[in-house]
């Protein structure tokens, strides 16, 4: 009887100590943490400079801020690796504002590849706001454009 007290009590004081933890991670650091958000990117798949590979799709926007800055990322992937860069078109449907950003990564494997661009919101304002996407994938042998997709986003 003695042994199952004992797993249960170090099983008690481990549940204990991870939701202590958790709370910690989740909520009670006292940092502030961006608000972000995923949005939907329509018709984004095209073809990847390497002949096999996994297709060009960034399917979201993921739209993040923090202390009067828009911070925008998009994904993509690929099996041997490549270089893609990005025009990224904004316009806020409320104020009219407009706005052109530009990205240029390599995507490396295993990893996935990131356009991150940030801006601060004042040149855009807030509400909703129509992103398109344009897109020039290269290897070391040509550049292949990509289709142009587009979505809508919330910027706060």
């Amino acid at each position: 009887m003695s042994h199952s007290r004992s797993r249960i009590k170090v099983g008690a004081a481990a549940l204990a100590a991870a939701g202590a933890i958790g709370a910690t991670l989740v909520g009670g650091s006292g940092q502030a943490v961006a608000a972000s958000a995923a949005y939907p990117l329509s018709s984004c798949i095209g073809l990847s400079p390497n002949v096999v590979d996994l297709p060009y799709n960034p399917t979201r926007v993921i739209v993040a801020d923090y202390a009067g800055k828009t911070y925008l990322t998009t994904e993509f992937s690929s099996l041997w690796g490549y270089q893609s860069a990005v025009r990224l078109d904004l316009r806020n449907l409320r104020t009219g504002k407009r706005l052109s950003l530009r990205s240029d990564r390599r995507v490396s494997p295993p990893y996935v590849g990131t356009h991150q661009i940030s801006f601060p919101t004042s040149q855009i304002g807030t509400g909703r706001v129509s992103a398109t996407l344009s897109s020039v994938n290269r290897n070391a042998l040509w550049s292949v454009p990509a289709t142009t997709c587009s979505g809508t986003i919330v910027v706060r």
